[in-house]
């Protein structure tokens, strides 16, 4: 799930039109903006947002807060990147997989978020010798 966000996050810094150009970035401007252009720094915030938020999951430090704001994210970039109940043909074929994906994405996120990042990870570590210590079921 991180390898995804990390990926496409870097992919965006490379080629900041992926994002600029992007139909969920395009709906949402339209939904916010009357649809006037996405701003570019709007679009290299999400593109480090995608990528910090990514990192911080893959090592769990402050993982659940990562997920949470990924799984937010995420619902908000399936609904309005992914409406395939509006599209036919390939373009219907094409959204309606990446809508399944991102499902999957969200439920793996907020699993996440509510469990926390457990034993590997940075929080596990820090938080080891604090008087309550929340990955130990005994304390």
């Amino acid at each position: 799930m991180s390898s995804s966000m990390i990926f496409y996050g870097c992919q965006k810094f490379v080629d900041i039109s992926l994002f600029t150009s992007n139909y969920a970035t395009m709906r949402l401007m339209q939904f916010i903006a009357n649809g006037l252009p996405c701003p570019l720094w709007f679009a290299y915030a999400n593109a480090g947002f995608q990528l910090l938020a990514g990192l911080m999951v893959l090592v769990g430090f402050k993982g659940r807060w990562a997920a949470g704001a990924l799984t937010v994210w995420l619902i908000a970039l399936t609904y309005l990147g992914h409406p395939y109940w509006m599209m036919s043909g390939y373009e219907r074929l094409f959204n309606e997989s990446m809508f399944y994906r991102n499902l999957g994405l969200i439920a793996a996120f907020a699993m996440i978020f509510v469990t926390g990042c457990k034993r590997y990870s940075i929080d596990y570590f820090l938080n080891q010798n604090s008087p309550i210590n929340p990955y130990n079921p005994a304390d």
